[in-house]
């Protein structure tokens, strides 16, 4: 049961690389852009590691081609996940990446010949009931979606694309290869968008000068988070079962919710969020049903 330690570990500092983002984004790197292409950085480095540990073969021109084009596409879904915690609390935004697996299930039914079951409409409707909940506010007598939410339903519709490409690729290569070829394409729009974009080498530039010593300190320990979170995660999927796995990413949304609280009532300074009964049992009974629906997608 190793796994367990390992996938628990995982999202725990997932959640604790969530904590470290809302601070950044809304305190001192205030640019989406720039904290996308810093990620990039990060996939790298995770590659970097698994080189020196694991090394890399070839995995012909097709596979590694498409592999490098998923990552290098979820930088739209890294870039609305920003836009996401810059609008709103990160107890109410990671719950709502739970939309990712419905969207891989749709997605898997039109492309790939899946079948869906009774379990799975159900699990669909729990979802979507739990991230209503969460997204949910009342301006002038009247129920609005929050602007995050949408942001967030398209950084899971992404991350679904990307899942249902890596889906097949992930049964015929080796696990650790085919990372490392994941990463590079995460990494690459990088130093495309760098290079070729003008205003964005500028606007990155003027950032990360401008940081402060402290913001400094949280960028390396949110991409030390990262790493970890990553490799930790990827060997629990290496050695346990994919299913189950899978079903403990609804702990990331608790973990969450748990420093957010605590922070939020002692050191309220560093990141405040509302702590009210209604809005704490709201929070907490749109994670349970979003976990409940997640556990149904996977058993």
């Amino acid at each position: 049961m190793d796994w367990v330690i390992f996938s628990l570990f995982s999202r725990a500092l997932w959640a604790a690389d969530n904590i470290v983002d809302k601070l950044l984004r809304g305190r001192y790197l205030p640019d989406s852009l720039t904290l996308t292409l810093i990620a990039g950085i990060s996939a790298l480095l995770l590659s970097l590691v698994i080189i020196i540990f694991n090394g890399l073969r070839w995995i012909g021109f097709g596979p590694a081609a498409l592999v490098i084009f998923a990552g290098a596409f979820q930088i739209v879904a890294v870039f609305a996940f920003y836009q996401a915690i810059s609008k709103e609390e990160i107890s109410r935004v990671i719950p709502l990446f739970q939309f990712t697996p419905p969207f891989v299930l749709i997605l898997s039914l039109l492309f790939l010949g899946e079948v869906l079951t009774l379990t799975h409409y159900l699990a669909f409707v729990l979802i979507l009931l739990g991230g209503l909940l969460i997204s949910l506010q009342k301006t002038k007598g009247v129920f609005k979606l929050r602007v995050a939410f949408w942001w967030m339903v398209l950084s899971s519709l992404i991350y679904a694309i990307y899942a249902v490409i890596l889906k097949s690729l992930y049964v015929a290569h080796p696990f650790w290869d085919l990372t490392v070829y994941l990463g590079f394409g995460e990494f690459l729009p990088t130093p495309l968008l760098l290079l070729l974009i003008a205003s964005f080498r500028s606007r990155f530039i003027k950032s990360l000068s401008g940081l402060k010593p402290i913001g400094w300190t949280l960028l390396i320990l949110g991409m030390f988070f990262v790493t970890t979170a990553s490799l930790s995660g990827l060997w629990a999927l290496a050695i346990g079962p994919v299913t189950l796995v899978s079903v403990f990413r609804g702990f990331q949304s608790l973990f969450v919710l748990v420093y957010a609280v605590f922070l939020s009532f002692w050191l309220p300074k560093i990141l405040k969020e509302e702590l009210g009964k209604d809005v704490l049992g709201v929070k907490v009974m749109s994670i349970l049903l979003m976990m409940l629906g997640l556990y149904l997608i996977y058993i």
